[in-house]
């Protein structure tokens, strides 16, 4: 079997180039365009205080004197980073369990990772989150939070990856490739792979998604090292000095604006890849 794709078939598409344009845009705003700045946007009263927008400070300014047009990239580049180092650990550990577990002769070796996988997937993750949080955020970096994220988040997906690869093990043409003495690794890549290619982008999307929300949350909380300047922890100081009442809605409004922009986006190209994979995916015997 051979699976054929025309991606430019893809890349003409309005609804392709219009969100791939905004997601390209949100990434140089967050990672390419901090690195002109010549000041730290996160510290304290450089700017006037509780400006509103204007040509000076096009998203105007805090109580605590920070410019939010400098402190959006920065509060953005940190939550991608956190949400992109939780993804991709997860995914790692998640598809190495599910896959052994699918694919391993052992019953014992499959029950222990079963289990192992069950106990991660019903502990509470985001209280856990928070008070390891809290408790160590003195030591706490961006990709650590990242990587301690992905430690806790792997639990559903592994039991997804161990169902569809233990399904697919038992399919006909996968034990008629098996017999015909294929290579296993070319088993995986014509047999498993087209399969497992729309699940795997979902779910990094989807992992990347829940850890922006976990740090969000647990910042609004003040459970996270609040020196860091994320979405979560912009939006916990402005509620914290009660920007809304005070009037200066800005403070509040921009990164979330921002965040939303990002992750509408990305779950957009992530909806017209995997249609794309689906409409496109032509199978063909030779």
């Amino acid at each position: 079997m051979a699976y054929v794709y025309r991606f430019k078939e893809l890349v003409l598409k309005p609804s392709f180039i219009i969100p791939l344009v905004i997601f390209v845009g949100m990434i140089i705003y967050a990672f390419v365009y901090p690195l002109t700045l010549t000041i730290n946007p996160g510290r304290w009263y450089y700017a006037p205080i509780a400006q509103p927008p204007s040509l000076k400070h096009p998203f105007g300014t805090t109580s605590t004197g920070q410019d939010v047009f400098l402190l959006v990239p920065i509060a953005l580049r940190n939550t991608i980073t956190i949400s992109f180092v939780a993804a991709v650990i997860s995914v790692l550990i998640a598809w190495g369990i599910g896959s052994v577990a699918a694919l391993s002769q052992s019953q014992a070796m499959r029950t222990a990772l079963l289990t192992l996988t069950d106990i991660i997937c019903v502990l509470p993750g985001l209280p856990i989150l928070m008070v390891i949080f809290f408790t160590w955020r003195d030591y706490l970096t961006i990709p650590l939070i990242g990587v301690i994220m992905g430690l806790l988040g792997w639990g559903f997906t592994a039991r997804a990856v161990y169902s569809i690869l233990y399904s697919l093990r038992h399919r006909t043409f996968v034990l008629t490739s098996y017999f015909t003495g294929l290579a296993m690794y070319k088993i995986v890549l014509k047999d498993f792979i087209p399969y497992l290619l729309r699940y795997l982008i979902i779910n990094i999307v989807g992992t990347m998604m829940w850890a922006m929300g976990n740090e969000v949350t647990a910042s609004i909380f003040g459970a996270m090292k609040m020196e860091e300047v994320t979405i979560g922890t912009t939006i916990h100081w402005a509620m914290y000095y009660q920007a809304l009442l005070l009037g200066i809605w800005w403070w509040l409004a921009m990164p979330i604006i921002f965040l939303v922009i990002f992750v509408l986006s990305l779950y957009i190209l992530m909806i017209e890849i995997d249609k794309y994979i689906f409409a496109r995916a032509r199978v063909t015997w030779g």
